[in-house]
C-alpha cells in the first residue's frame, strides 16, 4: 500500500480547500477556468482510465462485466441524489443569490461538499492500492475539485447568514473530509471482488462531478470559448497520460 502518496494527496487536498475558502476574493476571477479544467479532467478520469482499469480487473474479481457499469450507474445517482438533497441554494459564480438568510440551512448546504470531499478522499486511497499512476490522477481530479468546492463551502455560509467564524470552522470540516476518506483507507485492505465494485462506484462519481457540478459553474462563469478550451485541455491530458503512461 502507498500509504505515504495517500497521505501526502490528503493533505494537498487539505491545503486545496482551506487556500480557496481564505483567498476567495484573490482567485474569484479565475474559479471558472478551474471548473471547466477539472470538469475535462474529471470525466475524461472516469472513462479513459478508471473504468478500463476497472475492467481489467473483472477477470480477476471473478465477476461480470455489467455489475461495475450498473454500480457506477448508482454512483452517479448517489452523488445527483446528494446534490439534490443538500443543495437548498442558487449558486451563481459560486456566490449565492441572497433570498433569505437562514444560517442552518447553509450549514446544511455545505455539508454536501463535506460528503464529497469524503468520498473523494476514499477514492485516492482505494486508487492507490489499485495502482500507483491511477492514484495520482485520481489525486489530482480531487485537488482541482476541492478547490471549487472550498469556494462554494465559504461563500454558502457567509451568504446565508453565518459569522465569518462559523464559515471558516465549516470550511475546516471541508478541507479535513478527504483526509479522514483517505486515512480510512489505511484501515483495511479490500480483495479484487469489493475494490472493482468501489472504484466503479467512484467512476460514476467523478462522471457526475464532472459533467453535473462543474460542467454548469464553468459555463455560468466563463465565456463559451474558455469552457470548452480548459475542459478539452483537461480531458485531453488525461487521454495524453493514459496512452503513454
Amino acid at each position: 500500500m502507498n500509504t505515504p502518496a495517500i497521505l501526502l494527496s490528503g493533505i494537498v487536498a487539505f491545503a486545496a480547500t482551506l487556500s480557496a475558502g481564505i483567498f476567495i476574493k484573490k482567485f474569484k476571477s479565475n474559479i471558472g477556468v478551474v471548473c471547466a479544467f477539472s470538469a475535462g479532467f474529471s470525466i475524461a478520469l472516469s472513462l479513459f482510465d478508471l473504468i478500463p482499469d476497472i475492467l481489467s480487473l473483472v477477470p480477476e474479481a471473478q465477476t461480470s462485466f455489467e455489475k461495475p457499469l450498473f454500480t457506477a450507474i448508482g454512483g452517479f445517482f448517489f452523488l445527483f441524489a446528494l446534490d439534490r438533497a443538500f443543495s437548498k441554494f442558487h449558486l451563481k459564480d459560486h456566490t449565492m443569490e441572497k433570498k433569505t438568510l437562514r444560517p442552518r440551512i447553509g450549514l446544511l448546504s455545505t455539508m454536501e461538499f463535506c460528503s464529497h470531499g469524503f468520498i473523494e478522499g476514499l477514492a485516492i486511497g482505494l486508487s492507490f492500492q489499485f495502482q500507483f499512476g491511477l492514484g495520482i490522477f485520481v489525486a489530482i481530479a480531487v485537488v482541482s475539485h476541492d478547490f471549487c468546492d472550498g469556494i462554494s463551502t465559504l461563500a454558502l455560509m457567509l451568504n446565508s447568514g453565518n459569522t465569518l467564524k462559523s464559515s471558516m470552522n465549516m470550511l475546516f470540516v471541508d478541507a479535513i473530509a478527504p483526509v479522514l476518506g483517505a486515512v480510512t483507507t489505511l484501515l483495511f485492505s479490500i480483495g479484487n471482488y469489493f475494490l472493482v465494485l468501489m472504484l466503479s462506484f467512484l467512476a460514476g462519481g467523478f462522471l457526475y462531478m464532472g459533467g453535473g457540478g462543474l460542467l454548469p459553474d464553468a459555463n455560468r462563469m466563463n465565456r463559451p470559448v474558455v469552457t470548452i478550451i480548459f475542459f478539452v485541455l483537461g480531458f485531453l491530458l488525461v487521454i495524453l497520460f493514459a496512452t503513454t503512461l
